[in-house]
């Protein structure tokens, strides 16, 4: 038999109803089973639920990618704000809430706590400030869902380093007028 016979023996002749056969013979039934149309749907229902996990962990890390960058954008303002006057040395503050005011538009929900120390450095004559903005929500291990600290050392205004540079500046000046009336004396002197 040539593999063109056994084509046109599969084939049923237009008008002929379609016979049934048994389950045991050998003729190939049309359509699917039912064993495959639940292996599908089995295989469908894993992909979705693996999907739908992605989708959520993505949206989670852009939530928390947005409350890092407002916590960033925090820490620098109130970092600004201590070394705004370097003549007064910063004041230590604990975690306290931030304002509502001073929050940018995150478009979330997340509340903040900020808190500044000051610490004398490993040099001599300097201040560690460290500014920390946490998340009021905590994680799994009881540790805020957002932290960012910035560090920065600046001079201690204790030392008053300040008040000693306006000194010279101002004994330079003095000495500068005092050689000007000098040289205004010497030089009245020679004319006749």
């Amino acid at each position: 038999m040539t593999v063109r016979n056994r084509i046109l023996q599969w084939r049923r002749p237009l008008g002929q109803p379609r016979v049934r056969s048994l389950p045991g013979s050998r003729e190939r039934r049309q359509g699917f089973s039912l064993l495959e149309i639940l292996l599908a749907l089995a295989i469908l229902g894993g992909s979705l639920a693996i999907l739908s996990s992605i989708a959520i962990t993505g949206a989670d890390a852009a939530s928390e990618a947005t409350d890092l960058a407002v916590a960033r954008m925090l820490c620098e303002t109130k970092m600004n704000e201590q070394l705004l006057n370097s003549e007064v040395a910063p004041v230590p503050v604990s975690m306290i809430p931030v304002p509502a005011d001073g929050l940018p538009d995150s478009g979330g929900l997340a509340r903040f706590l900020y808190s500044v120390e000051v610490l004398p450095a490993t040099m001599q004559g300097l201040l560690t400030i460290r500014v920390t903005v946490a998340s009021e929500e905590l994680g799994f291990n009881e540790q805020p869902r957002i932290q960012y600290s910035l560090i920065r050392w600046i001079v201690d205004p204790a030392l008053g380093l300040e008040q000693l540079e306006r000194d010279a500046e101002a004994e330079a000046e003095l000495e500068a007028e005092m050689a000007a009336e000098a040289s205004a004396d010497s030089g009245s002197g020679d004319a006749p």
